[in-house]
């Protein structure tokens, strides 16, 4: 068992030095928002240990080990790791023999709201962390928001969302609201250049698909998005050119991983909405491919491109439910097929 110590990512010191003044969190409930990448999970769990844990070395030892009774974790059991946060979350979760559930369920904020009844069993606070909150449905909305308008004693909520505008509006009114923003292209260049992680020569174009967002280039790094956005834009070329059946192409995709290809074909939709507006946008996602982008712009009509926009929104929604994924990649294959027409 290691000691835990927080991390606080240089572009959020200001937001760390105000949460840990007790007077700037007298609020029972602080809304974490912001894009992925960013360091939110990284700071809630460090103001979590900070308020949690004071100098009690009983509250200490049970943090490190991932059991400590006042410290409630929730988050979609896809999102679980092998890590600290996950021990916590995996109390709330149900036993099954399906594919991880990608949304946070009512059954895990009922059994939250159990674990309320009492008083803080140790430490003078109790904490709860809800990570992806936007994933929540409107039953485990609902569920919630009785805790929050009655909240228990010596309790703070700290909700984390990438996508505030997908919480329902009567959670983010009885939440404070702290927003994450990331850092100049120079101040996240010369952090991911001291990290080390990723190669010099990659820096420049990973910041850039990742909008800007050092922890996300270093996800998406890991991850191989470049050769998976090579891929797709073949595939998306290949369907333009006939030379691609459209379930063929959905497979691709589904192979790849659904939400990183539609996540690609958003970024992609982007560029074109760019490129059509300017004929030298000030940033693309994909500088790489930017003379494709820019010859394919001007061949499809502004309508078309934003109401592909929406296409790909709605796809994003859609796979964050149990329809089925080749479903949803095969209406958007079959779509990105007849946009040149």
């Amino acid at each position: 068992m290691t000691n835990f110590t927080p991390t606080i990512h240089p572009w959020n010191q200001e937001i760390w030095q105000n949460l840990t003044l007790e007077s700037e969190r007298s609020n029972h409930a602080l809304l974490f928002n912001g894009d992925a990448g960013l360091g939110k999970r990284d700071l809630a769990l460090g103001l979590a240990h900070l308020i949690i844990t004071g100098s009690h070395s009983q509250s200490e030892s049970l943090f490190n080990g991932g059991s400590h009774p006042d410290l409630h974790v929730l988050m979609p059991e896809s999102a679980v790791e092998d890590n600290l946060l996950g021990a916590f979350a995996k109390r709330y979760l149900e036993q099954h023999s399906g594919k991880p559930k990608k949304t946070i369920s009512i059954d895990q904020v009922r059994r939250l709201s159990q674990s309320l009844d009492t008083h803080p069993h140790i430490s003078t606070h109790r904490l709860i962390l809800i990570f992806h909150a936007e994933t929540m449905n409107r039953n485990a909305s609902n569920a919630l928001l009785k805790s929050l308008e009655e909240p228990p004693a010596n309790t703070l909520f700290i909700i984390v969302t990438d996508e505030l505008s997908r919480l329902v509006k009567t959670i983010r009114s009885r939440c404070s609201l702290v927003n994450f923003r990331q850092p100049d292209f120079a101040s996240a260049k010369a952090w991911l250049e001291l990290d080390g992680t990723l190669p010099s020569s990659d820096i420049d174009t990973y910041l850039s698909m990742s909008n800007n967002q050092p922890l996300e280039a270093i996800r998406l790094f890991k991850d191989d998005y470049l050769g998976a956005l090579k891929k797709v834009f073949t595939d998306v070329n290949n369907l333009w050119m006939c030379r691609a059946e459209v379930t063929q192409v959905a497979k691709n995709w589904q192979s790849l991983g659904s939400s990183k290809s539609v996540d690609i074909l958003q970024k992609l939709a982007t560029d074109l909405l760019r490129s059509s507006l300017s004929k030298s946008p000030e940033s693309v996602f994909f500088p790489v491919q930017k003379s494709w982008v820019s010859s394919v712009s001007a061949k499809l009509s502004r309508a078309k491109i934003v109401s592909l926009h929406d296409e790909l929104n709605y796809a994003k929604r859609m796979l964050s439910t149990t329809v089925d994924e080749l479903l949803v990649l095969e209406t958007l294959s079959n779509n990105f097929s007849k946009l040149p027409s």
